[in-house]
């Protein structure tokens, strides 16, 4: 018998041990090097958002079945193999307050690791023919690759505009949170309107999640971000507070100057002070709980449970997370 929901962790969640055991079942027969290099990013504090998004969305169809767990363990190879690869593009040394793949092993090991996840992935899905499943995640990882380049493009564009932004997130975090949900509500045999409820579920929550990880980009810890704050707008990725801020055009004047003179390392505190005196952080902050009210609601079709329940929780909590 699980807990109530608002005692409910995710390590509690059922299945979420055995999601554990299927990664580590992966890596058997894998190089040492690389099983040792895999074992850490398993090891290295994720939240394991995804696997329960897949597994309390099962829940509410009234079992999560092996197929879920398996799944579940596929979704969150990917979600590590595109971590992996994001550090080598964006150069990052630090995650989670460890070192990075690419600082410690260098871009062709991460690159590789990176791959190998992916392959991994995609065993779990074939081996078990989850057809279905496997065909969604292909979408996502497609859309997220091209999200990618999209954002490779635009940095330190200051005239992309809100829609290019969602769009944007929608690929770099939606489209695999949605994913999640709605490989779980196949794995439970849904029809195609409760798959449908829950991608808008899942897209709504990968909205929210992303717009608070640009907030905390600005004001969080970097002691428990694991990373340093500000990076985001020093790597030239515009998030919806600037976007907020230079919605007043004399603002929007003086951070194109400042990025043609590549000086917005200097000016960095000053453009914090101006994102809080005009409450653009506020105000991208509205935007995130509007996402988590649709999220919330796209599930008003579903049967109550104490998994779903879970899954109202987790938007929630996006709201009130710190890393």
């Amino acid at each position: 018998m699980i807990k109530t929901v608002e005692n409910l962790k995710i390590k509690e969640i059922p299945g979420i041990n055995l999601v554990e055991k299927e990664l580590y079942e992966l890596l058997q027969g894998s190089h040492e090097n690389t099983y040792n290099i895999c074992k850490r990013l398993i090891t290295s504090g994720g939240k394991r958002i995804r696997p329960a998004l897949v597994l309390s969305t099962a829940g509410c169809f009234g079992k999560v079945t092996k197929e879920a767990i398996q799944a579940s363990a596929a979704c969150e190879c990917i979600h590590m193999a595109s971590l992996v690869h994001d550090d080598i593009i964006d150069e990052s040394t630090m995650r989670r307050g460890t070192s990075t793949v690419n600082d410690e092993k260098g871009n062709h090991t991460a690159v590789l690791v990176g791959d190998y996840l992916f392959a991994k992935a995609f065993e779990i899905l074939s081996k078990n023919k989850l057809v279905k499943s496997m065909e969604v995640i292909v979408d996502a990882i497609s859309k997220m690759c091209d999200g990618e380049i999209f954002q490779s493009e635009n940095l330190f564009n200051l005239d992309q505009t809100r829609e290019d932004y969602y769009h944007r997130i929608y690929q770099k975090t939606g489209v695999l949170i949605a994913t999640c949900t709605q490989v779980g509500a196949i794995t439970a045999g849904a029809d195609e309107e409760q798959i449908r409820a829950f991608r808008i579920y899942g897209e709504n929550l990968g909205y929210a999640y992303q717009i608070i990880d640009d907030i905390l980009d600005f004001k969080g810890d970097e002691k428990i971000l694991g990373k340093p704050v500000g990076s985001d707008l020093k790597e030239g990725n515009i998030t919806l507070p600037i976007l907020k801020l230079i919605q007043d055009k004399e603002y929007k004047d003086w951070i194109k100057k400042i990025i043609k003179k590549g000086d917005i390392e200097e000016n960095y505190n000053q453009i914090l002070r101006l994102l809080k005196e005009s409450y653009a952080l506020e105000e991208a902050f509205g935007e995130a709980k509007n996402c988590v009210e649709n999220a919330k609601q796209s599930l008003d079709c579903i049967e109550d449970s104490i998994y779903k329940d879970m899954l109202l929780n987790i938007a929630n909590q996006v709201l009130t997370r710190k890393n």
